[in-house]
């Protein structure tokens, strides 16, 4: 054995002795604390040490273990010597100065330790995730070149470039899974091995081995999925059958083999016993091949033969969805969008990291990010499109649309987030949830009903918030072009109208000779020529919308015998049409949803009084009447226009027009 080799053999014996942990040695009790109170501040802590780490996002049981004190942990710096305990339903990360993050799964326990090589992590038992970000923050704590120590050997991970490294921990075997980057190991006797992205180290029998190709071949206990008809109609095809058929509405249970077809809405397929979720786009097939988990792993085997579906990952999970010639794997909450090519794969992630599996190769797919699969040519991976419509981090936002896909969420401030999207207050019925690493994510705009998003730093605190109901847009016919009675007599008539100037009902008594009734209207000095007449024989007249403008009227009824005669002269009544300019919604008169345009439209309306309006971010001057006239550039593909109404104490309202480009077919 080689010097070196000698060297390396003498420091992991020594470690390893720490890591299965020496409990036998008396420790002196800690003093009493307050039931579910942090570990008390030791001396050396006191006195100045820094932290090693920060704890975060604890869920389940989870324990911390400080100065020989056992307590229920919380969120804040991890010392050297702390060790970390998690149950069945426990899990955790460690966040580091440089960004590098470790994630503990459930029955773990680990101890922090720190040397002059930098930090070590002692595993004693369970599944720990080592992830190094694309672009680490500036180091300004301790020097984080990590080695993760086990009673079956030594793992070095580099911090020099991004990784994703896997270690289990098992009664009588471990197993090192390099996801992505690269990483040492050094077994307890000093054998060396090297592996890299697709490749792990199993020890087994006190003998380490370098596996290379396929994965381990996991056994999966198999689990049932469901489908269930969200909207329109859903069919299930059985294995071998050509028949399609009407899925149950109360959800159908499938088996391998099985096909789903969307046709006029969604399909959603639920894996029991976890969060994660298909969703079948409308005119979109799948044939389900199987389904199975092991502890905190999921896998799902589809077949998408055409059209779209939506993955929503379930978070504390490691998840698989295999696909013919693609392989989508997920440690944690992720939400993707995969559409069929024809030779190949689309995929979004709209929040959550991914990584992209073609056989031996793989390929990170950040959040944020879309990447194009084809043939047998490495995945082109791009930014994903934005969203044209934007939406802020404020509260009880309204959104009036007819059709709109998509939302951008938006928010101050840089570096990774937790992103979670729910349509409801509590958040229990999730839209969106992932890692974000923009300050902004576009998101699925409901036809109707409310989003609530809160974005929160990876140390757990709220960053920010904001919510906004969804509808489609009133017509503006129901706001403003009524039907207004004018009643005869000595008092005038005042009708206030919103919009445009509606139609009239001239209401009259009864003659008892008359055959017809003669009405004329006047503007108010000039009688010489009326600017509407009518001849009726009830006692009503009306008066279409649009012919009476703003203004002061005079008006008179006539009653005519059956030969036409006047039976008494005309009555001169007054009549006031006022401009109302406090709408109490922004009305939009044009452009219409769906209307063609070039690059430029014209945009014509009115808003309430007080208010601020603005079109695709671009501030618009209201007249004395608070009516708009302007010519606009749509943007985005479909292209829209988006105003946006402000007014003070009140919430924000948007309205969306979608509109279509003047050389589309």
């Amino acid at each position: 054995m080689s010097a070196r080799r000698l060297a390396l053999a003498a420091v992991l014996l020594g470690g390893l002795v720490s890591a299965c942990g020496d409990e036998s040695a008396p420790s002196k009790p800690p003093p009493p604390s307050e039931p579910g109170a942090p570990p008390p501040v030791t001396a050396s802590q006191d006195a100045g040490v820094s932290a090693l780490a920060r704890l975060e996002a604890l869920r389940g049981a989870v324990q911390l273990e400080r100065d020989g004190g056992l307590t229920p942990a919380a969120e804040g710096p991890l010392m050297k010597g702390d060790a970390l305990e998690t149950g069945p339903d426990g899990s955790a990360t460690v966040r580091f100065a440089d960004g590098r993050t470790v994630e503990v799964g459930p029955n773990a326990r680990f101890v922090l330790d720190e040397d002059t090589g930098g930090i070590v992590l002692k595993v004693a038992r369970g599944i720990v995730l080592s992830r190094v970000p694309a672009a680490p923050k500036v180091r300004t704590g301790p020097s984080v070149e990590l080695r993760i120590l086990t009673p079956y050997g030594l793992t070095r991970v580099s911090s020099a470039q991004p990784s994703e490294v896997s270690v289990s921990v098992g009664p009588e075997d471990s197993r090192v899974e390099v996801r992505m980057g690269a990483i040492q190991f050094v077994s307890k006797d000093g054998q060396e091995l090297e592996a890299s992205a697709g490749q792990s180290v199993d020890v087994s029998a006190g003998r380490a081995e370098l596996v290379t190709g396929p994965q381990r071949v996991l056994e999966l206990a198999t689990i049932q999925v469901t489908v269930r008809a969200d909207s329109g109609k859903v069919e299930v095809r059985s294995k071998g059958s050509s028949q399609w058929r009407t899925a149950n509405k109360g959800g159908q249970k499938l088996s391998p083999g099985d096909g789903v077809r969307a046709r006029g809405g969604t399909a959603y397929l639920a894996l029991e016993g976890s969060a994660s979720t298909i969703a079948l786009a409308s005119g979109s097939e799948v044939v389900l091949e199987g389904a199975g988990k092991q502890g905190s792993q999921d896998e799902a085997r589809l077949d998408l033969r055409q059209g779209s579906l939506t993955l929503k990952l379930a978070p504390e999970r490691d998840s698989r969805v295999v696909m013919p010639g693609l392989t989508l794997e997920s440690a944690g909450a992720a939400d993707l969008k995969v559409r069929r090519t024809a030779d190949g794969f689309d995929v979004s992630a709209r929040a959550g990291d991914v990584t992209l599996v073609r056989g031996d190769t793989r390929k990170p797919l950040r959040a944020g990010e879309q990447a194009s699969v084809s043939g047998q040519a490495e995945p082109k991976v791009s930014p994903l499109a934005q969203a044209p419509v934007a939406l802020p981090a404020v509260e009880n936002m309204q959104v009036f649309h007819r059709g709109l896909p998509e939302v951008k969420l938006s928010w101050a401030g840089e570096g990774d987030v937790l992103l979670e999207v729910a349509s409801d207050p509590a958040f229990t019925r999730t839209v969106v949830r992932g890692v974000v690493h923009q300050p902004y994510a576009t998101v699925p705009a409901p036809e109707r009903g409310r989003l609530y998003w809160r974005v929160r730093r990876p140390d757990g605190t709220e960053l920010t918030k904001g919510s906004a109901t969804f509808a489609p847009e009133q017509a503006s016919k129901d706001l403003a072009r009524v039907t207004n009675e004018v009643p005869e007599g000595p008092q005038k008539t005042t009708i206030f109208y919103q919009d445009k100037p509606p139609a009239v009902v001239f209401k009259y008594s009864a003659e008892p000779q008359a055959a017809q009734y003669r009405i004329a209207v006047y503007r108010n000095g000039e009688l010489s020529k009326p600017v509407a007449e009518r001849t009726v024989a009830e006692t009503r007249a009306p008066l279409e919308a649009g012919v009476l403008r703003e203004g002061n009227y005079l008006w008179s009824v006539t009653p005519l015998s059956r030969t036409g005669q006047p039976l008494r002269g005309g009555r001169m009544n007054k009549l006031e049409l006022v401009y109302d300019n406090s709408v109490p919604v922004l009305v939009v008169q044009s452009p219409k949803n769906g209307q063609r345009v070039g690059k430029r439209v014209r945009a014509v309306g009115v808003a309430p009084v007080g208010t601020k309006l603005s079109i695709n971010e671009r501030s618009v001057s209201l007249d004395a009447k608070h009516r708009f006239d302007t010519w606009v550039e749509p943007v985005g593909v479909p292209p829209v226009l988006l105003f946006k109404m402000q007014h003070a104490g009140a919430p924000d309202v948007y309205v969306v027009r979608t509109l279509k480009r003047g050389s589309e077919e």
